[in-house]
């Protein structure tokens, strides 16, 4: 499983990359048409929008494979650690139904949204929408594998050795 991590980090690792590109190429481009042309593209704002979504939900789908998303640490180091472990397990359930949830409604909306045409760069608007399910899945994955590994998303070093360092 933790093979399987590795692989989805790294495509995860290179399409963020790609989106930053995306984002810092046409903020310069923009930058310099403004500046150096005192002309304006049209469409730079929308590819920089496009990339900014992308990265954003793309780095929660990291953030998430790393276990390194919000907690309330406080909350949970009340209870004793047999039911600190059940709870994270059914917390880990809930977002598994939570990323499954938005994987479907992000596909449907994206499918619904795909014969409008963005105003500038005149594409589908569903290469925005695309982001939600495409993150969802990620999500959905590194959960799972988190999941079935015993090492419950947002706890890193917890579960069977976790439980015997506290």
């Amino acid at each position: 499983m933790q093979a399987v991590q590795d692989v989805l980090n790294r495509v995860l690792y290179v399409l963020m990359g790609i989106a930053l590109t995306v984002i810092v190429a046409c903020v310069a481009v923009e930058v310099f048409f403004r500046f150096a042309l005192n002309s304006s593209l049209p469409w730079s704002g929308e590819l920089a929008t496009m990339g900014l979504v992308w990265m954003s939900l793309l780095g929660g789908s990291y953030a998430i494979s790393k276990q390194a998303n919000i907690r309330i640490e406080i909350l949970v180091s009340f209870f004793p650690a047999r039911l600190r472990q059940r709870l994270e397990v059914l917390t880990n359930l809930v977002l598994l139904a939570l990323f499954a949830t938005l994987f479907v409604v992000g596909l449907r909306y994206t499918l619904v949204i795909a014969p409008a045409r963005t105003s500038a760069l005149v594409v589908s608007q569903a290469f925005f929408y695309a982001a939600v399910p495409v993150s969802a899945a990620f999500m959905f994955l590194s959960t799972l594998i988190a999941l079935r590994q015993g090492s419950p998303v947002g706890h890193p070093g917890s579960g069977a050795d976790g439980a015997a360092a506290r």
